[in-house]
C-alpha cells in the first residue's frame, strides 16, 4: 500500500515538475536577456556602428522609473529644441546602436530624438523581456517624459521588430501628443510568432505554447498569448507607416498584412524587396529615411 502511494506521489510530481521545467527552459530562451547578442554591422566595415556610437556620445543620459520599479535609460538628443520628437525603440536582444541610420538622419533634419535602451538592454535595468507588453508601458512612460518637458510636443514613435510590436501596442492606447508612428518588422501576435518559429523547426507548437503561457502567467505575471499588435491597431487612428522586408523569414512578411488592414487611421505600407528581418533600414538606407521623413511630415 505504501509503495503504491509513493508511486502515485512520484507520478504527480513528474506531472507537475516536468511541464514546469520545460516551460522554464522555454521562458529563459525566449524572454531572458542575461546574455549579449552580437550586432551585425550593416556595412560590414564597422562604420555605421561607429557613427551611431559617436552620435549617442553627444546625447544626454536620461532615466525614468518603470511601473514595476526598473530604472530605464535612454539617450536624448535635444539640441534642436524643435518641439518635434522621434522616440525610437530597438528590437529583440539588439542594442540602441541598431537604429542609428534612422535617428542620426532625423536629428540632421532638425528633429530631437530619444533613443531607448529597452528594459534588460544597455543601461536599462531588468533581465526579462515581455515581447512588447511591458515594453509598451515603458514606451508610454517615455512619451509622458517628453510631455512633461514640452506640453505642446509633437511626437513620432518608431520601432523595429519587438520595438515595432511595442509601437503598435502603444499606438492602441492613443497617447496624447503622438502624431504618427512607424513600425518595421513587427509581428501580428506573439503566439503566432512563436508557433511559426517552433513549427519551422519541426517542433509541435500548440501543447508547448499553451503549457508555457500558463507558466509565464505564474512566473512573469503576463500572458504572451494576449499580446496581439494586430488587434491593438484597431483601437487607434494615429497615422501609421508599416514596413516589412519581402524576404523576412523570422517574422514572416505576411504578418504585416493583418496589422495594416486592421489599422483604422491614415496609413501606408512598404514591402522592401529582398530585405530580411529588421534589415530594411540597412538595405535601403536613403530610401528608408526619405520614405519615413515624407510620411512623418504629412502629420507633424
Amino acid at each position: 500500500m505504501m509503495r503504491k502511494a509513493i508511486r502515485i506521489i512520484l507520478l504527480l510530481l513528474v506531472i507537475l515538475i516536468v511541464p514546469a521545467a520545460i516551460s522554464e527552459i522555454f521562458l529563459r530562451y525566449a524572454f531572458y536577456t542575461g546574455f549579449d547578442r552580437l550586432l551585425s554591422d550593416p556595412d560590414g566595415d564597422g562604420s555605421e556602428i561607429e557613427e551611431a556610437k559617436a552620435f549617442l556620445g553627444t546625447c544626454d543620459d536620461v532615466y525614468i522609473l518603470s511601473d514595476d520599479g526598473l530604472k530605464l535609460h535612454a539617450y536624448f538628443y535635444n539640441r534642436n529644441s524643435s518641439g518635434r520628437y522621434i522616440i525610437t525603440m530597438h528590437g529583440y536582444k539588439d542594442t540602441a546602436l541598431y537604429n542609428g541610420i534612422f535617428y542620426r538622419y532625423m536629428a540632421e533634419c532638425g528633429y530631437d530624438v530619444l533613443v531607448i535602451d529597452v528594459r534588460g538592454h544597455g543601461k536599462s535595468e531588468g533581465v526579462w523581456l515581455s515581447m512588447g507588453e511591458k515594453e509598451k508601458d515603458d514606451l508610454l512612460l517615455w512619451v509622458d517624459y517628453i510631455r512633461t518637458m514640452d506640453e505642446d510636443a509633437k511626437i513620432v514613435l518608431h520601432g523595429v521588430s519587438m520595438g515595432g510590436a511595442a509601437v503598435m501596442l502603444a499606438a492602441g492606447e492613443n497617447p496624447a501628443n503622438v502624431v504618427a508612428a512607424i513600425e518595421e518588422s513587427g509581428y501580428s501576435s506573439v503566439y503566432d510568432e512563436f508557433q511559426y518559429l517552433l513549427e519551422s523547426h519541426h517542433i509541435p507548437a500548440r501543447l508547448l505554447l499553451n503549457m508555457t503561457d500558463a507558466w509565464c502567467r505564474i512566473r512573469l505575471g503576463f500572458s504572451f498569448s494576449s499580446i496581439i499588435p494586430s488587434e491593438a491597431v484597431k483601437k487607434t487612428e494615429i497615422p501609421m507607416f508599416f514596413i516589412h522586408g519581402s524576404n523576412d523569414t523570422f517574422v514572416p512578411t505576411e504578418m504585416v498584412w493583418p496589422c495594416y488592414e486592421n489599422h483604422n487611421g491614415e496609413k501606408e505600407i512598404w514591402i522592401a524587396e529582398g530585405a530580411v528581418h529588421a534589415r530594411c533600414m540597412d538595405k535601403y538606407k536613403d530610401e528608408y529615411n526619405r520614405r519615413c521623413l515624407e510620411f512623418i511630415e504629412c502629420y507633424i
